[in-house]
């Protein structure tokens, strides 16, 4: 197959757009669990 120069930034650019997308939902759940974590611990004393 043959790749021409714009394609390969195209596939790059979508992998980051992907990979970022990811950390942003990893980093979101982290977050939130550690607010419901946080309510949990003040409930508890």
């Amino acid at each position: 197959m043959n790749f021409g120069r714009p394609k390969i930034i195209a596939i790059i650019t979508g992998f980051i757009s992907i990979a970022i997308c990811v950390a942003y939902l990893l980093l979101i759940t982290v977050f939130d669990f550690r607010a419901y974590l946080n309510d949990q611990l003040s409930n508890f004393t």
